[in-house]
């Protein structure tokens, strides 16, 4: 699987979304689980979701993203702050972690042929 996984769209969505919690979460309170939730949010209201390769898209009923993505993308946030001195954390270097996982374990973040509503 290659990096198009994840549109550049979808990358920025992530990017904001991470930036948008730093901005608002003291330093102090940040987790990895509310900041994966944040991201999820995002993508949601961006009009993406998230598949396996090779998966058919969801039923227009089940409109929440895949919890297991969302898993993927909270253990991510969590391996990077172990692994990554605080000083050195940034938005952009979270969301190059999330992608590299999300990529590695099969995902693709994809339009919501449901919602329509994300960029191409």
């Amino acid at each position: 699987m290659t990096a198009t996984a994840i549109p550049a769209a979808a990358r920025a969505v992530i990017l904001a979304a991470l930036d948008d919690y730093r901005m608002n979460t003291p330093p102090t309170e940040a987790k990895p689980a509310a900041a994966a939730h944040r991201v999820v949010e995002y993508l949601a209201s961006s009009g993406f979701t998230a598949r396996q390769h090779g998966d058919q898209p969801r039923p227009y009923w089940d409109r929440a993203f895949p919890s297991e993505a969302a898993i993927e993308i909270r253990d991510a946030l969590g391996i990077h702050c172990l692994l990554v001195d605080p000083q050195h954390v940034t938005p952009a270097s979270q969301t190059e972690r999330i992608v590299s996982d999300l990529i590695e374990a099969g995902w693709l973040i994809v339009p919501d042929i449901r919602t329509r509503s994300a960029a191409a």
